[in-house]
């Protein structure tokens, strides 16, 4: 297991929503706060550049939702 999961899954909601994997529908997930890269502000809006986001990786497939925080 990659030492970015090596933590218990738990549900989770987004918006008063409880979340499912768009992938495989799971609902538990690790969680993961991260940074949007400078390296992606020269495709995207600048604004975003160095902004924190957080990860929801599905515990059964491993796709990730990205989040930006508010």
């Amino acid at each position: 297991m990659p030492a970015i999961l090596k933590t218990t899954p738990e549900t989770a909601q987004v918006d008063g929503h409880q979340l499912k994997c768009l992938m495989c529908h799971n609902e538990s997930f690790h969680k993961r706060r991260s940074h949007i890269d400078v390296a992606l502000s020269i495709s995207m809006n600048p604004d975003w550049a160095d902004q924190q986001a957080y990860c929801l990786v599905c515990d059964h497939c491993g796709f990730i939702h990205w989040f930006m925080a508010k």
